[in-house]
């Protein structure tokens, strides 16, 4: 929604708990069960992509 790329996002990863991926884990035999699977739009935020979000 930018139309940039956004400070504080140095790779395509996603930043989580370990409880927080076996949950998804888990979820994603499910859904890879049904024929599905899973697409992680967003999760941690660091805080210099905030202040960006904020200017």
């Amino acid at each position: 929604f930018t139309g940039k790329p956004v400070d504080g996002y140095v790779a395509n990863r996603i930043v989580g708990t370990m409880a927080l991926c076996a949950a998804l884990a888990r979820a994603q035999e499910k859904a890879a069960s049904l024929g599905f699977g899973l697409l992680l739009w967003d999760g941690y935020r660091p805080q210099r992509a905030v202040t960006a979000f904020l200017r």
